[in-house]
């Protein structure tokens, strides 16, 4: 029986610390898309630099995930959430289609 006990108590005391090391992880000051389908559940608090974005995608909230959101991509392989709504992600966006427009 206190084996048993003891066993319990190392079980709790390992599924806490997993939990701890998740929720210190999603304390970034950027939102990562984090799902296997690359999908927002939160939007970063800081703007990007357009230097460092590679390039971006769009999210719906009427697909599979539950906000719309642009997913952008740095250079150095991370994805970024953002709000459409914000004026810094408009901005980059425009950026972007502009670039397009002239390649083409």
């Amino acid at each position: 029986m206190i084996q048993m006990v003891l066993s319990c108590r190392k079980l709790i005391t390992a599924m806490l610390m997993g939990l701890f090391v998740l929720c210190m992880m999603e304390r970034s000051p950027f939102a990562d898309a984090q799902s296997p389908i690359d999908c927002c559940l939160s939007y970063s608090k800081k703007g990007l630099p357009q230097k460092l974005i590679a390039g971006y995608v769009r999210q719906f909230s009427n697909e599979l995930c539950g906000i719309n959101a642009v997913i952008f991509h740095t250079r150095k392989g991370r994805s970024i959430c953002a709000n459409p709504e914000d004026e810094w992600v408009k901005r980059i966006i425009i950026r972007f289609l502009k670039k397009e427009m002239k390649q083409n």
